[in-house]
């Protein structure tokens, strides 16, 4: 009844020590159950709370250069055309983050989609799509002979947004001319690894939480939010997804496929 009134998840209820019977066993699993109702709880209020923040400043920049069109005949062409190319970034921007937040919240892929995904043609898509869009940015693919016919139960789309996401953060921090994007197909994993400034040992921890920037890439753009999604993608398939500092210098993201 105090959880009914107060709403408030950290109630527990007090088992008696030594005791074994039935009531105190349904006790402790009610317990548990609470424990995990407070760490939902607390996730969305940590979402809601990021999510407002990473939305503030986007939401502000946008509202300025709206305010800003609205006394266009007060503006130069050229500033008019520079506000309006910054309204549509800014809209993009709020849009993809919107966007991003929307899937984190998806717990699984829908069933009904599910089907048998050819890895190696994904991989070579999702790399023609990333050169298109980073176009500085020189991408090679090696498929190992035996990965040639590798198949993987999952939604193609949300493998795809998974690889593009990998494959955006790699070309992120890859200069103009810089080495290329190296992305490789085995018969058990295909890793993603670029040769920019790497993950720092004290960041690798933290990579794949919301919102989580290091501080190389604080001056980028981004939300944060790319490769949370893609590893909640990579768990929703029954793969791993993991980041390590790549010989030499760089960063290196393998997703490891589920066993047979």
């Amino acid at each position: 009844e105090r959880i009914a009134a107060t709403r408030d998840a950290r109630t527990r209820i007090d088992l008696p020590p030594g005791r074994r019977d039935e009531v105190t066993r349904l006790a402790a699993s009610f317990n548990t159950m609470l424990g995990e109702l407070e760490d939902s709880v607390t996730a969305r209020r940590r979402l809601v709370a990021d999510a407002s923040h990473e939305l503030r400043t986007p939401l502000t920049a946008l509202r300025t250069n709206a305010e800003l069109l609205a006394r266009a005949e007060r503006l130069t062409p050229a500033q008019r055309a520079r506000a309006s190319a910054a309204l549509g970034r800014q809209i993009h921007e709020v849009t993809s983050l919107v966007n991003d937040l929307i899937e984190l919240a998806r717990d699984e892929e829908p069933r009904p989609l599910v089907e048998e995904v050819a890895l190696a043609p994904l991989v070579s898509h999702a790399v023609e799509a990333a050169h298109a869009h980073w176009p500085h940015v020189a991408f090679t693919v090696t498929v190992a002979p035996e990965a040639a016919t590798v198949t993987l139960p999952g939604v193609p789309s949300r493998l795809s947004r998974l690889l593009a996401n990998l494959l955006g953060n790699a070309a992120k921090f890859t200069p103009p001319g810089g080495a290329p994007v190296e992305v490789t197909l085995s018969a058990r994993d295909v890793t993603v690894r670029d040769h920019g400034p790497g993950i720092a040992a004290e960041d690798l921890p933290y990579v794949f939480d919301r919102f989580y920037r290091a501080e190389a890439s604080r001056a980028l753009p981004g939300s944060g939010l790319g490769l949370a999604m893609a590893r909640q993608i990579a768990q929703a398939h029954g793969a791993e997804l993991t980041a390590e500092a790549a010989p030499g210098g760089g960063a290196l993201f393998r997703l490891t496929f589920p066993g047979p």
